[in-house]
């Protein structure tokens, strides 16, 4: 084999910048996004993205920025010329969307562009126009102050790119959804989106919530709670969606990191444990949040894309979101309602809304339509309706009247508007707030009859949270009340056993338990906590010793957790025990005293809502 001298050569510049461009331009929907970023940061404060044929065809950008001179013109399609990075220390705080010095060099190596830009001192702009393997011209050109980029004819000499871009419908959702994520970015900004001749949509400055109603409808922004959440590195804002708004994609999750659009699985799955037990499994609940952080406490620079990022303590922002759902949920009351599945063969047509964002374009002669759920077929009640296959893939709503709501206020159903905790203050109103008719159900359930339909509760559940938050207050107040034993009980375990109740001694004291010793593979317990049944001393313990173990198998570092399940689940009363009126009732009250009365500390649910409607309704009373 006949080897060349220089084997290794430097790639062609013109060969070196299609490889670049790789990387930053990957399909239609890249080139919009980084030229939006780099108006933003120009400090646009109205953006109007035009595209044709999905952006393969046709982008064309305006803003009304700050613009270009001359001289910042030629330049900006260089490679790595940029005016947001000076030094390594600007590299470790970015501040800016774009700063890589790479975009318009990519867009430039693999598509025909012209920028039209002026600046407010100038007394006329510049246009350039470029195309590879080509010397830029750049002549005068009378306008208003901004910048105008003109992208025509994406991966036309990369033929082999060009082949791999999805169909039309594919490529235009990435881009719709870009235009999305930037508009809830930047609520203050006005972005306007037209798809060929049809308006998507016009948003205006506004608050995020009017925003969100803006893109997603009504029904998307009153089914939202706040969430405020500020600590001393980081700053949590946004909403986040009842449990009813969740969908089976992704779509309506996003996370901002400092106006940044980022993706995140770590951060997702923050939020989505704080709806584990309130929607199912394959469900996404929808947020928009904000996270507000230290520049220089992230790095941005690890995606060619940067739309994902490293965190310096990942695992303190994982903790400040779900706590922050959490607790706007708890607050909130959600309980999850018995659904009923309806056989499909029965009811196959399903009513959809079309989006406010649909309606601006080519849906504007009607606000609905029907969907065959057996074939996906779609029923035209318009025939003069052009469903443009670019702009049917925008959200659809489920009509309001085709559902029942999958949450209900717990508060509101059982006891009215009233706050419980206000109302229990009187012990004599104790009627007033517990329904009359209440029954135990084979001794598992508690049923209770309220004004929207009937209530169960699942008594071993609920007994075990009430215990779960009981224990976690006496771990962290070290308040544990006990019960003195009249003869000290000795137990006898193994070694193991006894390795893991020494590490748990101190924590199992805070909950009311008293030892007298320990030795020899044997325990002396003297007194016991009030809610765990004199007799049964011995199994109480090794059982809180053998649940604490599989727990911490499966949720290590978690200690204070794990101990006080263990001892709401060995603790708490069981499935077939009967309980009198007084005993539910009492159950009753301090289940919902505690801050989440609707999930066990194993993840179960604790009430089932059966509304009363959906009972006429399959009885073939509506």
């Amino acid at each position: 084999m006949n080897l060349d001298e220089h084997t290794i050569q430097l790639l062609p510049d013109f060969l070196a910048n299609q490889i670049a461009a790789g990387e930053v331009v990957q399909r239609p929907e890249s080139i919009v996004k980084e030229l939006i970023e780099n108006s933003l940061d120009a400090g646009a404060e109205c953006i109007t993205v035009l595209i044709k044929k999905a952006g393969k065809h046709m982008i064309h950008i305006v803003d009304n920025g700050l613009g270009m001179s001359k001289t910042d013109l030629e330049m900006s399609i260089k490679r790595h010329a940029t005016s947001k990075i000076r030094t390594s220390e600007d590299l470790e705080k970015i501040q800016t969307l774009g700063f890589r010095g790479e975009a318009l060099a990519s867009i430039a190596a693999i598509s025909h562009i012209e920028i039209r830009t002026k600046r407010d001192i100038d007394p006329h702009g510049w246009k350039l126009d470029s195309e590879p393997l080509s010397i830029p011209s750049i002549n005068p050109s009378q306008l208003e102050k901004g910048t105008q980029i003109i992208v025509k004819n994406l991966f036309f000499n990369v033929p082999a790119r060009r082949k791999f871009l999805k169909s039309d419908i594919v490529e235009f959702r990435y881009i719709s959804e870009t235009m999305i994520r930037f508009a809830l970015a930047k609520p203050d900004i006005r972005f306007i989106f037209y798809d060929g001749d049809n308006l998507v949509f016009d948003v205006h400055p506004s608050t995020l919530l009017e925003r969100i109603k803006d893109l997603f409808g009504d029904q998307t922004s009153s089914g939202l709670l706040s969430i405020d959440s500020l600590t001393e590195e980081i700053k949590l804002s946004g909403f986040i969606g009842l449990p009813h708004l969740a969908k089976q994609s992704r779509a309506g999750q996003h996370f901002f990191l400092n106006g940044r659009a980022i993706i995140s699985r770590s951060l997702n799955h923050a939020v989505f444990q704080a709806y584990e037990h309130l929607i199912e499994k394959q469900l996404h609940p929808f947020f928009v949040l904000n996270i507000s952080l230290d520049p220089s406490k992230v790095d941005v620079n690890v995606h060619p894309q940067k739309h994902e990022v490293k965190f310096e303590y990942e695992k303190g922002i994982y903790n400040c979101i779900q706590y922050a759902v959490q607790n706007a949920l708890a607050k909130a009351h959600i309980v999850p309602e018995l659904q009923f599945r309806t056989d499909i063969q029965q009811a196959p047509f399903e009513r959809m809304h079309i989006s406010p964002i649909q309606s601006q374009s080519t849906f504007a002669s009607q606000d609905s339509f029907l969907v065959n759920r057996l074939t996906g077929e779609i029923v035209d009640n318009n025939p003069r309706t052009n469903f443009s296959s670019s702009t049917f893939q925008y959200n659809k709503t489920r009509d309001s009247q085709s559902f029942t709501p999958q949450t209900k206020t717990a508060y509101d159903q059982l006891f009215g508007s009233e706050h419980l905790q206000d109302a229990l203050k009187d012990q004599h109103s104790q009627q007033s707030i517990l329904p009359g008719s209440m029954w135990q159900l084979h001794n598992k359930y508690i049923c209770i009859e309220h004004e929207h339909g009937l209530m169960m509760i699942d008594q071993h559940a609920a007994h075990e949270r009430i215990l779960y938050e009981s224990s976690l207050k006496s771990l962290q107040d070290e308040s544990g009340k006990s019960q003195t034993l009249l003869f000290p009980i000795t137990v006898h375990v193994l070694p193991q056993d006894l390795l893991l109740f020494l590490e748990l001694r101190d924590s199992l004291e805070k909950l009311g338990f008293v030892f007298s010793d320990e030795h020899d593979n044997r325990i002396i317990i003297s007194a016991l906590p009030n809610d765990i049944k004199v007799g049964n001393e011995e199994h109480a313990l090794l059982d809180i010793l053998e649940q604490y173990r599989e727990y911490d198998s499966i949720q290590p570092h978690s200690m204070r957790h794990n101990l006080a399940a263990s001892m709401g689940c060995k603790a708490a009363i069981k499935a077939g025990q009967s309980l009198n009126q007084q005993e539910m009732n009492r159950l009753i009250e301090d289940l919902f005293i505690c801050s989440m009365p609707y999930v066990c500390p194993h993840g179960r649910p604790i009430i089932l809502d059966i509304p009363l409607a959906e009972l006429d309704r399959r009885f073939g009373r509506t």
